[in-house]
């Protein structure tokens, strides 16, 4: 195989980025169809994976968080539980992860297990998302984690 004639490390930079975002604009879409939902997945896998080839934990935590929302709004639980406890599982390991990161780690994971029809492990975890958002600085964070992650 011969070497690319481009920067590798910026190449997976530039389509985590722009994977990540087509995949949040299409979970916030109202109306979306079956064909934007499976673009939502392949975006979202997309992300994570280029992010697993350059990024850094936190980055890595951000894509199975995405993994996990997007699963969530497919209407896929299982899925969207093992992303989950992989992000949250992620966000314990990373000792300086920003609070808002934390915050939708556990948020993803409540909306999965509610999903799954999970209600005490939902509101368990969405209990200590909640405390973790009353902490943020920006409250422009704290609106944007309630409207993704609301009480289950």
């Amino acid at each position: 195989m011969s070497e690319p004639t481009f920067d590798v490390a910026a190449a997976h930079r530039w389509f985590a980025i722009e994977s990540n975002n087509g995949a949040w604009d299409l979970i916030e879409q109202a109306d979306r169809t079956a064909a934007d939902t499976d673009r939502m997945l392949h975006l979202a896998h997309a992300s994570g994976w280029h992010w697993q080839q350059i990024g850094q934990p936190i980055q890595q935590l951000r894509g199975l968080t995405l993994l996990a929302t997007a699963y969530v709004a497919a209407r896929v639980p299982s899925v969207a539980i093992r992303f989950g406890e992989q992000g949250l599982k992620l966000s314990h390991e990373i000792a300086d992860a920003p609070p808002f990161d934390r915050a939708c780690a556990h948020g993803a994971v409540a909306a999965a297990y509610q999903l799954a029809g999970r209600s005490a492990d939902a509101t368990r975890e969405y209990d200590t998302a909640y405390g973790i958002a009353t902490k943020f600085d920006d409250a422009e964070d704290r609106a944007v984690f309630e409207k993704l992650y609301p009480r289950p």
